[in-house]
């Protein structure tokens, strides 16, 4: 009876010996198969320019520490014609916003919510592992990469005011690990293997915020001069002065002419630069405005890729061409105050005759729509 006893211990201590070491080769196993991978998506964001852009740049310094609280803005005399606009439910930075699925918009708000910190340079948006369901779908990878190009898109067209951050540089991040042949990502938003996502014109965080400080003044003064004005007169003396401040350069080794610091700072641009300084100053007087894309045909019949601007009055979309009423005057002509009106507060029965709009603003990304305009120009 002791012997079957003893024996009976044996086998226990066998068992129980085997299962412990089939448990840790198991896991040992299922640890050999745990894998990181960053897999960084091409990213199409700076687009439709109106211009083509190497990409190889000259560093500039236009990054120059100088007092601007004397700097003047030029005001020209337009007479009130209009009773003054107000109480509109004006919106001025989330009309591509609203037309995004529900994915792009998480990126969109991951990329608003930390506008204010990326200002640094290279600080890295974390989403977690928000998308991981898309991410272990049929083609999850690939509408995640459609709605970070879409959602990146919105964004810059809703908020005109990054002009430091070079759109080539930023990546979205795909980091994922497996175990057990079940994946779990985890997407963020960065630099990648850049050291930052500047422009190669700002070396430092200090570089941008004296240049916000510049057009920080830029803009105060202009909301100060319009404060009583009517809106038909904001948006016009708003649309002079950028055609007496403008001049138009395509510059191929910066980028800068397409952002507003080039256009307001430099006073050179193209014709994206025209347009988001528009809006960037429409927005700061209460116009309700957006950015447009498509293409335009000259009066030599050239077409090529354009930017410009819709603004609303009394409910009623018109649009508004800076780059156009600035034209370049060939020998010694002058510009004609009629010059100068051709593309202002018009209608889709003569604006579309030589504009086209393009709502794929980039591959990759969704056909995004714009404001119907007026038939009639505005009176």
């Amino acid at each position: 009876m002791k012997e079957s006893k003893i024996v009976t211990v044996i086998i226990i201590i066998l068992i129980i010996a085997i299962v412990g070491v089939l448990g840790f080769f198991i896991y040992t196993i299922l640890m050999d198969t745990t894998q990181t991978e960053s897999k960084q998506l091409e990213n199409y964001a700076e687009v439709n320019q109106g211009d083509n852009i190497v990409k190889n740049e000259t560093v500039q310094d236009p990054i120059a520490n100088e007092q601007v609280q004397n700097q003047t803005i030029i005001d020209p005399i337009i007479p009130n014609d209009e009773n003054e606009q107000t109480g509109e439910d004006f919106f001025t930075s989330t009309y591509y916003y609203s037309q995004l699925d529900e994915t792009a918009k998480i990126i969109y708000n991951g990329l608003k919510d930390n506008k204010s910190k990326m200002i640094s340079g290279n600080y890295i948006i974390d989403y977690g592992t928000e998308f991981n369901t898309l991410l272990n779908s049929d083609g999850g990878e690939e509408k995640l990469n459609e709605a970070f190009q879409s959602a990146w898109n919105a964004f810059s067209y809703d908020n005109i005011e990054l002009f430091y951050i070079d759109a080539t540089k930023i990546t979205l991040m795909n980091e994922y690990h497996s175990l057990g042949g079940i994946k779990t990502y985890k997407i963020s938003i960065g630099p990648g293997d850049n050291a930052n996502y500047y422009y190669k014109e700002f070396q430092s965080q200090a570089d941008v915020e004296n240049a916000q400080r510049y057009l920080e003044s830029i803009k105060e003064q202009i909301t100060n001069q319009l404060s009583t004005d009517d809106i038909k007169t904001k948006i016009e003396k708003v649309h002079n002065w950028l055609i007496y401040t403008i001049n138009y350069e395509d510059n191929a080794d910066s980028k800068m002419q397409h952002t507003i610091y080039g256009a307001l700072r430099n006073k050179k641009a193209v014709c994206e630069g025209y347009a988001r300084s528009f809006k960037y100053l429409m927005d700061a007087v209460g116009v309700p405005c957006v950015l447009v894309s498509g293409t335009g045909t000259n009066s030599q019949g050239q077409t090529e890729t354009h930017a410009w601007n819709y603004v609303q009055i009394n409910q009623q979309w018109y649009a508004v061409d800076v780059t156009w009423d600035d034209p370049i005057i060939q020998g010694a002509g002058e510009q004609t105050s009629e010059m100068r009106m051709q593309h202002f507060l018009k209608g889709s029965d003569e604006f579309f005759k030589d504009h086209k709009e393009d709502g794929n603003i980039s591959e990759n990304s969704m056909n995004f729509k714009f404001p119907q305009l007026s038939k009639e120009n505005y009176m």
